[in-house]
């Protein structure tokens, strides 16, 4: 995992939250969509979630899989990070 691009993930609240909303279970983004919204997000499109969530798969925190019958959906891969500022690195 890239450092940069880790911090730069999470300096987001809406990006927490979807990795908070994606530990209790895997999701589609429409699935994520309506769970920020019952917690109390203002957000209106799909493509912003689909956005936010490719964020998370490219620095490696959240996976992306087909599932049968269920389409393309998202889990989280890592939910605590050990971060060494003397190396730059995330473990």
């Amino acid at each position: 995992m890239e450092l940069e691009k880790v911090v730069s993930a999470l300096s987001s609240r809406t990006r927490r939250e979807i990795i908070k909303v994606l530990a209790e279970q895997p999701m589609t983004t429409m699935g994520i969509l309506e769970e920020l919204k019952g917690r109390g997000f203002d957000i209106k499109y799909r493509e912003s979630v689909f956005k936010a969530v490719e964020r998370l798969v490219d620095c490696g925190l959240v996976e992306k899989y087909y599932e049968r019958d269920k389409g393309i959906r998202y889990r989280v891969m890592r939910t605590t990070l050990e971060i060494d500022l003397l190396n730059d690195t995330v473990k």
